[in-house]
């Protein structure tokens, strides 16, 4: 009901969608074929460096990275794989200006050979291990030799070619640059200077937090314009950018949603009592179903203590955890080995061809076995595909809970039997598995549970009624200045500002991952030429709980600013800047305050402190004795001379007064190459971290 009521109030809307996805596909037809000739080409979304970036060749990328990794950010990957395509083509650039290439041999080399490429060694190490799985990857070698590698396999292999290619350019290029460094030696002797002269001096600190805000008045949009104007390069926008003012509204379950969903859940009890095959039962009703036994300390708190009195078939609930209702089941209860010594033989597996033919030969392998006619060990040397323990018969050892992947420990913790063959699958194909000894030492009581639950979501009713009133206040306050007022009258929401955001924003901290594609759509409409500032958007927009996906918030939003290229408004950086400020305006009101200082003291008129010591300090020392982070103070008590009084200077946590007590020179450096080598680490950092970055800026 909810949903049609939202459809009727939102029927202008939909027509309109109609209209235009009827002349889009108008227009695709006009435009197909010979006809896209007038609109150029189509399938290039970019030109960097001289280099086209095809959607088509965008598209694949992203869906060969992410083909099993739904749990990626959605447009967190997009900005990775478009970043990958941009740096590659910039990189092919510099490198064919700069005479840099990579050879056919070097290329196999960083594929297959003893100098695997980073990109290699990360998708193709054993994440069990922590090895090179190197028999996967002659698999794929042998496999583009022969042609006889699948399709997804193959599209695989070719987007890593390419990752690997960048990323080997990207190091020669690097490589080029940091070999250019050149450090003049009184660059050097500055630096040994500053390292190694000693400094010992006294201090009191003036903490900021003893001035009260209001002692400084508020930050006006003034104040963060000079504080702006004064770190241009810290601020200035390169492309234009939007300020928005939203307002959540949250949708929470009312008392007649939960007692419902409890009711609900009561109802199940007893035929969960009574139920002879678990494990469909609790599939059935959507519950979780799971072969590991847990100790009691791992249990949910909420049902924690009173499962030491429970036996198997006992029902727990209906109790609330993690916003769920849920009931619970004691399906078993024994103690477990601490550890389990076990062996394997193990076929690998790929597709389903593979998978029919390891199951066949592993059945014949078991049958074997258990007629006596072959030697488990003298089988695992013949046919396991694992090198590490085939050659050992197949031997793996002891392993303790949790150190095989899941699929495999849970056979040989909780299903198997010593003694009994098993088959099992695992993300590395399939295995047959033997238990040859178990280990009892802590022999703790362990219980297998079964859980049925169900997510205290809003019913219709309470979201129809947070929409409706999202809605009104849309329809009744079309600008900005008039929400503003209606949320500050109403008392009951709050505005929040979110500034300076770029046309591919995706994220706004305080909405958080999960409303990622939330925030875009409110950025578009920011960006839609039609957007006026000071205009309220006709949409509200729906966040869902980031793991249960119910409807849990409903956003409305109006344009704030339009930025153009330069520097931003005030309010666009407000936030990030009002604190910094607060600390300039409490260290000018200390000045005014104390005035001159000619005596280090443990008072200065309205404000008690100590006198401190920080004994052999240099003067590139950002630690200061007792409040940590300060990164100029050493400084500033490096240029005074031993008895001189200095101060107030301004620190990151308050005004220091300063009295240098002592300072030792370190003479000359005995080997000045040796330093020289050394003070080039940083600038060499420096150039990994940005080189990448100021390449682009040229692009």
């Amino acid at each position: 009901m909810g949903l049609i009521t939202s459809i009727r109030k939102r029927l202008w809307m939909v027509t309109i969608l109609m209209a235009l996805a009827l002349a889009g596909f108008i227009i695709m037809d006009m435009t197909s074929g010979k006809s896209s000739a007038f609109f150029g080409n189509r399938e290039n979304v970019a030109s960097v460096a001289g280099t086209d970036i095809s959607w088509r060749e965008f598209q694949q990328t992203e869906n060969v990275l992410y083909r099993n990794a739904s749990d990626v950010d959605y447009f967190g990957r997009k900005e990775y794989v478009w970043n990958q395509m941009i740096e590659k083509s910039i990189l092919e650039k510099e490198a064919s200006i700069n005479g840099l290439a990579i050879s056919e041999a070097e290329l196999k080399e960083l594929q297959f050979g003893n100098d695997l490429s980073p990109i290699v060694q990360r998708n193709f190490r054993d994440p069990n291990t922590g090895q090179i799985a190197r028999e996967q990857l002659n698999q794929f070698q042998t496999g583009l030799e022969n042609n006889s590698l699948p399709k997804e396999a193959t599209e695989f292999w070719e987007i890593q070619t390419k990752e690997i290619i960048k990323d080997r350019l990207e190091s020669k290029i690097n490589g080029l640059v940091k070999g250019g460094l050149f450090m003049p030696n009184f660059m050097v002797e500055r630096h040994f200077q500053e390292s190694n002269e000693k400094i010992n001096f006294l201090f009191s600190r003036i903490a900021y937090n003893l001035i009260k805000d209001e002692e400084i008045g508020e930050i006006k949009n003034e104040d963060i314009q000079k504080f702006i104007e004064k770190k241009k390069a810290i601020f200035e926008n390169k492309e234009e950018t939007r300020d928005l003012e939203y307002c959540m509204i949250a949708v929470n379950a009312s008392p007649e949603d939960s007692a419902r969903i409890r009711a609900e859940l009561e109802a199940k009890i007893p035929g969960f009592k009574t139920s002879v095959k678990d494990s469909l039962y609790i599939v059935t009703n959507l519950g979780k179903f799971d072969e590991t036994y847990i100790k009691y300390k791992d249990a949910p708190t909420e049902i924690r203590d009173s499962l030491i009195f429970r036996k198997p078939g006992d029902v727990i609930g209906p109790y609330i955890n993690n916003g769920e209702y849920c009931i619970t089941k004691v399906l078993g209860r024994k103690i477990l080995p601490d550890s389990v010594k076990s062996r394997h033989i193990l076929r690998r597996v790929e597709n389903r061809e593979q998978y029919l033919a390891a199951s066949k030969t592993l059945d014949s392998i078991k049958t074997v076995i258990e007629s006596g006619k072959g030697r488990f060990d003298s089988l695992a040397i013949q046919f396991s595909q694992d090198p590490g323990s085939g050659i050992k018969g197949g031997d793996l050892g002891y392993a303790a809970q949790g150190m095989m992947v899941k699929e495999f420990n849970n056979k040989i913790f909780y299903t198997g039997q010593k003694g009994k063959l098993s088959i099992v699958a695992t993300q590395f194909g399939l295995h047959l598995i033997d238990i040859t000894d178990e280990k009892y030492i802590t022999k703790e009581t362990a219980m297998q549970l079964g859980t049925i639950s169900e997510t205290i979501s809003p019913g219709e009713e309470i979201l129809t009624a947070k929409l409706d009133e999202a809605q009104k206040l849309i329809e009744e306050n079309q600008t900005l200045e008039k929400l503003r007022k209606a949320i500050s009258d109403g008392k009951t929401y709050v505005m929040d500002y979110a500034g300076n955001l770029s046309s591919n924003t995706y994220k706004i901290d305080k909405i958080g991952e999960a409303g990622n594609n939330t925030t875009r759509e409110m950025v578009r409409w920011a960006f839609n030429p039609r957007t006026d500032a000071g205009s309220t958007s006709p949409e509200v927009y729906t966040m869902q709980d980031a793991v249960k996906k119910f409807t849990n918030k409903y956003i409305i939003c109006g344009l704030a600013a339009i930025n153009t290229k330069g520097l931003p408004k005030p309010a666009a950086v407000r936030e990030r800047v009002v604190e910094e400020i607060k600390k300039e305006k409490k260290f000018e009101y200390i000045k005014s305050k104390i005035g001159s200082v000619s005596a280090l003291s443990s008072s200065y008129g309205e404000f008690i402190t100590k006198v401190d010591t920080a004994i052999e300090t240099t003067t590139n020392g950002q630690q200061v004795p007792l409040y940590g982070f300060e990164p100029d103070i050493c400084t500033y008590a490096s240029k005074l001379s031993p008895g001189q009084i200095g101060g107030p200077y301004k620190g990151d946590g308050g005004a220091y007064i300063i009295q240098l007590t002592s300072k030792t020179d370190p003479g000359v450096a005995a080997n000045l190459e040796t330093f020289k080598r050394f003070y080039k680490h940083p600038a060499i950092n420096t150039i990994s971290t940005h080189l990448m970055a100021s390449l682009k800026k040229s692009y």
